[in-house]
């Protein structure tokens, strides 16, 4: 991957998918929501592949958990979100 699309993919981790889910209500949603919202919000044009493989990569890394074809934002996710933390792969 070039390093423009590691930043993009780094940027839609964090500022998309992340964010959504800081603010969704229960912290929550599913794969095919969360593309909706990335094109709604933030007119990013994603496959729902995608955005499960970025959720699958966030999860081994520990800022979600996943359970079937949803989402949950963890604590060390919140952290991220809110700059508390840092996590490199989640720009």
């Amino acid at each position: 991957m070039s390093t423009i699309a590691q930043r993009e993919a780094e940027r839609i981790r964090r500022q998309g998918i992340l964010s959504l889910l800081y603010f969704a209500p229960g912290q929550s949603m599913t794969a095919r929501r969360l593309r909706d919202e990335l094109e709604a919000v933030h007119g990013q044009v994603a496959t729902v592949d995608r955005v499960r493989a970025d959720l699958i990569w966030l999860a081994d890394v520990g800022l979600v958990v996943g359970s079937g074809d949803a989402a949950m934002l963890t604590e060390r996710g919140r952290d991220v979100v809110l700059d508390r933390s840092a996590m490199p792969g989640a720009a």
